[in-house]
C-alpha cells in the first residue's frame, strides 16, 4: 500500500495527520504527546513507521483516533468525520468544476495551503482546508469569489471550481482559481492602479480585511487582488472599516517587512 504524509497540525498534546493512502485520504487524531516520539512527529517516513504499529492501523478506516488506555495505546475507527465545506452555504457558479484532488498535479508549493497544480493542459491554484478549523475561512473565501464572479468582478483570479477527496463531493477540501503567476507583487507606482480596485471591490459592498501588497498581482495593467479569507460581506458592509483600507493602502505597497509574503 502506498501511504504519505499530506499534511500535519502539530498542538502541544495532540496531534492530526492527513495521510494518503492509495486512492484515499485517511486522517488520524493523537490524542497523547508520548504516543509519537518527538523525532518521528514531523518526518512524513518516521511517522509512518510509528503509526503502523498502532492498533487498527491495516483495516479499513477513514479517521483513527489514537489515545493511551488503560491498557496500552488504543485505537477507535471513525470516532470522528473527515471534514468538508457545506457547498449549500453560498451560490456556487453555474460553470464551477469538480475534481478529485488526487487527480490534480502539484507543480509548485506556495504555502502549506495553496500550491499551482496542473490537470491536463491546464495550470490552476488550489487552495485548501487541510483540517477541519480551517474550513470556515475557506468557505468565507469561497463565498467571496461566488459574489464576485456574480458580479463579473474583474480584478480578481477567475473561480474554477472545487476538489474534493476520494470519489465525494460531500468531501470538498478545497477550490481552485486562476494561476496569475506570471504577475509581479506591486509597489507604490501602481497605487492607482490597486485603488481602483479596492474601490470597485468597496463598490460592490465588500472589504477585503487583510490587504498587503503580496495580497496583489499585477497583469496585463490590472492589479488583481486575492486571499479573501477575512474578507467582509455585503451584509457585514462598514463604511469605516472600507475607508480605513483605503487610506493604508501606499502604507502597504511600500511595506518591505515581508507580511503576507508567500
Amino acid at each position: 500500500m502506498k501511504e504519505k504524509v499530506l499534511s500535519l497540525d502539530l498542538e502541544s498534546h495532540d496531534f492530526l495527520y492527513r495521510i494518503q493512502r492509495d486512492s484515499r485520504i485517511v486522517y488520524v487524531s493523537i490524542l497523547h504527546e508520548d504516543i509519537v516520539p518527538p523525532d518521528c512527529r514531523t518526518d512524513s517516513f518516521r511517522i509512518l513507521a510509528h503509526l503502523r504499529a498502532v492498533p487498527k492501523w491495516d483495516q479499513d478506516w477513514t479517521t483513527l483516533t489514537v489515545r493511551k488506555g488503560s491498557h496500552g495505546i488504543e485505537s477507535t475507527l471513525n470516532e470522528f468525520t473527515p471534514h468538508a465545506m457545506d457547498l449549500k452555504t453560498f451560490n456556487v457558479p453555474l460553470d464551477a468544476i469538480y475534481l478529485n484532488i488526487l487527480d490534480l498535479t502539484q507543480v509548485t508549493r506556495i504555502s502549506d495551503r495553496v500550491s499551482q497544480v496542473r490537470y491536463g493542459d491546464d495550470m490552476w491554484v488550489l487552495k485548501i482546508a487541510r483540517f477541519a478549523h480551517e474550513v470556515p475561512a475557506l468557505t468565507r473565501e469561497v463565498s467571496i469569489y461566488s459574489l464576485l464572479a456574480s458580479y463579473h468582478f474583474p480584478f480578481a483570479p477567475k473561480f474554477i471550481g472545487f476538489a474534493y477527496e476520494e470519489e465525494a463531493r460531500d468531501r470538498t477540501v478545497g477550490f481552485l482559481m486562476e494561476d496569475l503567476s506570471g504577475g509581479r507583487t506591486p509597489d507604490i507606482k501602481d497605487l492607482d492602479a490597486c485603488r481602483k480596485t479596492v474601490h470597485t471591490l468597496h463598490g460592490l459592498g465588500i472589504v477585503h480585511g487583510d490587504l498587503n501588497r503580496h495580497n496583489f498581482l499585477m497583469a496585463a495593467g490590472d492589479a488583481k487582488v486575492f486571499d479573501f479569507e477575512a474578507a467582509s460581506t455585503p451584509a457585514e458592509f462598514e463604511l469605516l472599516a472600507a475607508e480605513e483600507e483605503m487610506r493604508s493602502l501606499p502604507g502597504k505597497l511600500q511595506d518591505e517587512s515581508g507580511v503576507g509574503r508567500r
